[in-house]
């Protein structure tokens, strides 16, 4: 593939293989974007490059256009020390780290020091490599240090993750994308490892529909959810290590549970003996979110993730609010959540609180002991009309005991319902106890 010599910033041409390595060569030097392209195209001859003779400075003001690449080489020549500080020194590395989304950055330095590698390692670079000790292997071994091998075989799903995340023009830097877990339109989940870390983790991403991101109603409920639980550090919750944006996209790096969730326990054949132990799992875990203030707004099984066979974490808090925030994301009589698991009030669009959470908990306890939803129906109208006003259904014989529990979770009246979570595990050890 022959090299694209360009004298400006441009989108990497599109390839048919979508695991090809994709190179951006910034370099006033013709002979050292001549060598860089040698070097990788010798390595990996499948690769696409783009190479122009930008500035540091330039690139910082065409992020957008860095995003569609996997590495970014550039020159830096320290013997022109009043032309590069008089560009602003390295904030440009800054500005581009700043900007989130961005793929790694070398620095391949003329005439630079110890001090001058450590000053842009520290603004952003991945990497530092003296021209004067440049060579084929050395340059090879740092590029496979940071993105992996790209000769490596690549499995059909790492390749899926790969193509879902170039079509919605994500790059998480320092993730290696296994993995695609959901995808529908703006919104992705993959599976990655984080080279940092050294672990498995889930990526949640999310892309601007049209103009800045962070202007955008789904961006703030995103940007919620990471400081909801940040809030948290207790295994009821799922962890989360990092959250990046910048005006077209932004993702949340969280913890991954390789046991799964609930839901697909329960399409296993979970049992009711051990959905009742991982239903007081689910209230632990719940009582400490409503005691620090939050209502989750959308517990369902396919939320709560299996730490072991005893003990969950709650995932998810994209609905979540605190009580006290005056700062509704929501408009009056807007119905959010999902549809067999929403209180009445949800299913109205008014207000919630944490008597919403449990409404929800008898759905799912109901649903656990019985293997079916108590509302069903053919469309979404319908099952929310149930919720408002069907009466609650009757637990199987051998589960009698329970039906007094599952009625109050399941009041139409927020007042007539449990009112907290310890009143609940109060009443269903008395039951429980009534079975043995």
């Amino acid at each position: 593939m022959a090299v694209n010599l360009q004298s400006t910033v441009a989108a990497p041409a599109s390839v048919s293989a979508p695991d090809r390595l994709r190179v951006l060569i910034a370099a006033g030097d013709q002979t050292l974007r001549a060598t860089l392209s040698r070097y990788i195209m010798r390595e990996w001859p499948a690769a696409t490059i783009t190479a122009c003779n930008d500035s540091g400075p330039m690139l910082a003001r065409k992020l957008h256009a860095l995003h569609g690449y996997d590495l970014i080489l550039t020159g830096c020549d320290f013997a022109s020390n009043s032309r590069l500080w008089d560009d602003g020194g390295l904030r440009w590395l800054e500005q581009i780290r700043d900007g989130g989304l961005h793929p790694p950055i070398v620095i391949v330095a003329d005439c630079g020091s110890e001090y001058t590698a450590v000053q842009t390692m520290a603004a952003g670079a991945a990497d530092y490599l003296p021209q004067e000790l440049l060579s084929r292997e050395l340059l090879i071994g740092r590029i496979q240090r940071l993105l992996g091998d790209p000769n490596s075989g690549a499995t059909e799903l790492t390749r899926k993750a790969r193509r879902t995340a170039a079509h919605m023009g994500v790059r998480p830097y320092g993730y290696e994308l296994l993995d695609c877990l959901d995808y529908s339109g703006r919104r992705a989940v993959f599976l990655a490892r984080s080279r940092e870390l050294e672990r498995q983790v889930v990526l949640k991403t999310l892309c601007a529909e049209e103009g800045a991101l962070t202007l955008d109603p789904e961006y703030q409920r995103f940007a919620r959810e990471f400081n909801l639980i940040s809030y948290f550090n207790h295994p009821a919750v799922a962890g989360i290590f990092e959250f990046k944006a910048n005006r077209h996209h932004c993702y949340i790096a969280m913890e991954y549970f390789p046991r799964g969730d609930l839901r697909q326990h329960m399409r296993r054949g979970l049992g009711a003996e051990a959905g009742l132990q991982l239903f007081g799992a689910l209230l632990d875990a719940l009582q400490l979110v409503h005691e620090a203030g939050i209502v989750h707004r959308d517990i369902k099984p396919s939320n709560v993730m299996l730490r072991d066979k005893d003990r969950v974490a709650l995932i998810d808090f994209g609905l979540a609010r605190q009580v006290s925030d005056f700062v509704n994301l929501t408009i009056a009589g807007e119905v959010h959540g999902t549809p067999y698991y929403m209180s009445p009030e949800q299913a109205e669009g008014n207000e919630t609180d944490e008597r919403s959470d449990l409404y929800s908990c008898g759905i799912l306890l109901f649903e656990l002991l019985t293997g079916e939803k108590p509302f069903r129906a053919a469309n979404v109208p319908a099952i929310l009309d149930q919720h408002v006003h069907a009466p609650v259904p009757e637990l199987p014989a051998p589960w009698r005991p329970l039906q007094p529990v599952l009625a109050r979770l399941l009041e139409k009246a927020p007042k007539a319902r449990y009112q907290d979570v310890a009143s609940v595990r109060s009443d269903l050890r008395k039951a429980l106890a009534e079975l043995r």
